[in-house]
């Protein structure tokens, strides 16, 4: 999602200000022509987007992702995790650096145009009142098969954690921005009466004792109850009896749990019912776009309906 705004941002900048830096991010960089590509886009591709619908992602702070973090893009930084779309967009941002003005405002209309093709194309789920474990746990086993960053998990454990709870609000924040300036205690959140009483760290990949100790760290220093790491690919290789031990070390401070979805699954579904289970794609879609991940959010509305739908 940041790398689109990033793209957008680098276009704009280029048709109001032909010496601008398409791919500066920060006035810092050495770049010449070098801007403050978030103000820019705080100041006017926010406030647009949020007139014309879910073009790049909705974001209310796109360039306090770790990807926009950077004095510039760079598509050989070594820090970002999606190397191939990082190149792609260094690619794009250097063919608008030789580009015409009037070439670079062919571009930015393109980007707009694409834009506006997604926001067309959001998906929802279907109705249904009732559906069967089997299905709920197909639904798991095919929208895990990827990550996105972790998001989908996210979205997966938050949904349970809403349905089981109808009265608790449910929190969830992507992966990648969780942990921003230490204003949240973990990807999901549950409050009950406005009191945060639970917390937790979603991994899709193994999970390490680091993860263990930032999350113990967390709860501590903000007073949560409960604190769980909720994994789909298992612990680092030789870390397990070391985050048994870290867990157990702070057992009576906070309650501590490790939760491997795939061990747990069946039961969670099985508690939900025949109706709840019924909300439970709609609940995971509707939790991805709070995370403003909406590939996930359709990809799980489109997974949902084919999995529930009539055979």
């Amino acid at each position: 999602m940041t790398f689109k705004y990033i793209l957008v941002t680098g276009y704009l900048a280029k048709c109001v200000n032909p010496s601008a830096h398409a791919r500066a991010i920060q006035v810092g960089s050495d770049l010449t022509g070098a801007y403050d590509a978030r103000s820019l886009c705080h100041k006017v591709v926010v406030g647009f987007e949020k007139s014309k619908g879910n073009l790049f992602g909705l974001s209310n702070e796109p360039f306090v992702n770790k990807p926009a973090r950077h004095r510039e893009h760079d598509g050989n930084n070594s820090q970002l995790r999606n190397k191939p779309v990082a190149k792609l967009l260094h690619k794009a941002l250097e063919l608008a650096q030789k580009a015409t003005r009037d070439e670079v405002y062919l571009g930015l209309v393109h980007i707009l145009r694409v834009g506006s093709e997604h926001a067309a194309n959001e998906q929802h789920v279907t109705v249904t009142t009732q559906v069967n474990l089997a299905k709920v746990l197909k639904f798991i086993k095919q929208f895990l098969a990827e990550t996105d960053g972790g998001a989908r998990l996210v979205g997966v454990w938050g949904a349970f954690q809403a349905l089981l709870s109808e009265v608790a609000k449910v929190k969830v924040y992507s992966p990648n921005a969780s942990d921003f300036f230490g204003r949240t205690s973990g990807d999901v959140e549950v409050y009950r009466d406005g009191v945060l009483v639970s917390a937790s760290e979603c991994k899709q990949r193994p999970l390490n004792l680091d993860d263990v100790n930032h999350g113990i760290k967390k709860s501590l220093e903000k007073g949560v109850p409960e604190y769980l790491f909720v994994i789909s690919a298992g612990v680092a290789e030789g870390q397990n009896a070391a985050i048994r031990k870290a867990i157990l070390a702070h057992s009576k401070e906070v309650d501590l749990g490790l939760v491997d979805i795939w061990k747990q699954a069946g039961l969670l579904a099985a508690m939900l019912n025949p109706v709840r289970r019924a909300k439970f794609g709609d609940s995971v879609a509707e939790l991805l776009r709070e995370m403003r991940k909406f590939e996930s959010a359709n990809a799980a509305a489109e997974l949902w309906n084919k999995i529930t739908g009539p055979a």
